[in-house]
């Protein structure tokens, strides 16, 4: 072989080589089972902005990631902030005193609402709140505990051995809807809407919820939330089905004619940011007025 086309050759692997060496290693996108952290600031982007409509896509989508991350920091220990919780209520508003304020209004219980929990002999009366007209209808508040509920898509959660496949109001799914539940009989009374807004006040956090589903049991009980919802609210202590967390200080508001949009019953999923600015709207206008 002539030196010159030898030469030539060394030069074009050479040329090869060098061209592989630079070219980036694709980075395989992480896919969790739970839902997108809006805002985290290591992603650099707020790339996630689908509604509830379009969690159900394949590959890529909302869907296969969570509406918040319930891990806790391995450097401190701490559990992750509100900031990365998509249905956690906005910063400016006061949790502490909305908590001390409905904590105060004992005055007008609703008869025929005090229910168990399922803890002994501890029971949980629900308190019909005066508030300012402008937040609309009846609104009302317990403080009670909170077991986990996994009905719906994913009635055979962890723990769970007694778990029906719909809720009361299609079939959510527990792992990806915070909802939280009310006894049947307190439902019909009231007359709540299905999915109603409610602000759950836990571990001296404020998140929003729908009211997906309802306790039917004999007797009924109160102080339930989806696996979601739950492990938010502790998310040191992995609650599961058949781990409750069983002090009685988790607050629900419960707000029975205000009704997110973005809610099927033909889709497991809802639209989470249709529940955040009707949940702040709310808030924000919420005071009581006795």
């Amino acid at each position: 072989m002539p030196a010159s086309t030898f030469a030539t050759r060394c030069l074009f692997l050479l040329a090869v080589m060098s061209m592989v060496v630079a070219a980036p290693i694709p980075i395989r996108l992480r896919n969790t089972h739970s839902i997108i952290i809006r805002n985290d600031p290591d992603s650099g982007s707020d790339s996630d902005s689908s509604s509830g409509s379009d969690w159900d896509s394949d590959s890529g989508s909302s869907s296969d990631t969570d509406n918040t991350s319930v891990d806790s920091d391995s450097s401190t220990g701490n559990s992750t902030s509100t900031n990365n919780v998509v249905f956690a209520t906005d910063l400016s508003i006061d949790v502490a005193t909305i908590l001390q304020s409905v904590k105060s209004a004992t005055f007008n219980p609703v008869p025929g609402a005090n229910y168990g929990t399922g803890h002994d002999d501890n029971k949980a009366q629900i308190y019909k709140l005066d508030v300012d007209g402008s937040v609309g209808g009846s609104v009302y508040a317990v403080e009670a505990d909170m077991d986990v509920d996994c009905d719906g898509t994913d009635y055979q959660c962890e723990g769970n051995d007694d778990g029906q496949s719909e809720t009361s109001y299609g079939a959510l799914s527990a792992e990806r809807v915070p909802f939280y539940v009310l006894p049947q009989s307190f439902v019909d009374q009231q007359n709540i809407r299905g999915n109603s807004l409610g602000a759950i006040i836990c571990n001296n956090k404020m998140f929003y919820a729908i009211m997906g589903d309802t306790n039917g049991d004999s007797p009924e009980v109160i102080g339930e939330a989806s696996w979601l919802l739950a492990r938010t609210c502790f998310p040191d202590d992995d609650l599961n089905g058949a781990k409750g967390h069983d002090q009685s200080d988790v607050m629900y508001i419960v707000f029975g004619s205000l009704v997110p949009g973005g809610i099927s019953e033909d889709s497991p999923t809802i639209d989470i940011d249709s529940l955040k600015e009707l949940g702040d709207k709310t808030m924000k206008a919420f005071k009581l007025t006795s």
